[in-house]
């Protein structure tokens, strides 16, 4: 069987990095830059990859550390511009007005979570890993990862719930 070059092997991580940066990040473009920015350090630092090894993992550290660094350089004018109520909520996709807003507040609510929380949440649920895949991929023990998805999604449900039934907030009736 022939050897995939790197370049293959990339393409074949693209999805996955573009979903899980898609979860980290509110918008698209953002989501986009991260995942460009995660592949071409790859192809630069691609003799550090160990070939025995799978590529996603590798790929994925790359991405997860890009997206802190980024984090920690965006804290402090993230502040300013919250101090002067300039960040807008998440937009949530055109069409019911209840859906849309309790997608809005969900998605607030995700992006709320500590990060660990957020990461095993989107692992799990939207790039549906198993719970062993999502653990390799953060390099983490199962018992860490179970623990921060029970964390996460409780946090994630107390926070939707108390959206829902705050004084001038929506309730959604079913």
């Amino acid at each position: 069987m022939p050897r995939l070059s790197l370049s293959h092997l990339l393409a074949d991580e693209t999805d996955r990095l573009r979903r899980y940066a898609r979860s980290l990040v509110r918008g698209r473009d953002e989501a986009e830059d991260l995942v460009q920015e995660t592949l071409l350090r790859g192809i630069e630092r691609s003799s550090s990859w160990d070939p025995s090894r799978p590529l996603g993992p590798w790929l994925f550290a790359i991405l997860h550390n890009l997206y802190a660094s980024g984090i920690r350089r965006a804290q402090s004018r993230e502040r300013a511009l919250r101090h002067v109520g300039l960040l807008e909520p998440p937009r949530a996709a055109p069409g019911d007005p209840a859906a849309q807003a309790e997608l809005s507040e969900t998605l607030k609510a995700l992006y709320d979570l500590p990060e660990d929380q957020r990461q095993v949440l989107v692992l799990v649920t939207l790039d549906d890993l198993s719970y062993e895949e999502a653990a390799d991929r953060l390099d983490i023990p199962m018992g860490t990862l179970m623990s921060r998805l029970a964390r996460g999604r409780e946090a994630l449900r107390q926070a939707v719930d108390r959206e829902a039934i705050r004084p001038g907030g929506l309730k959604l009736v079913r």
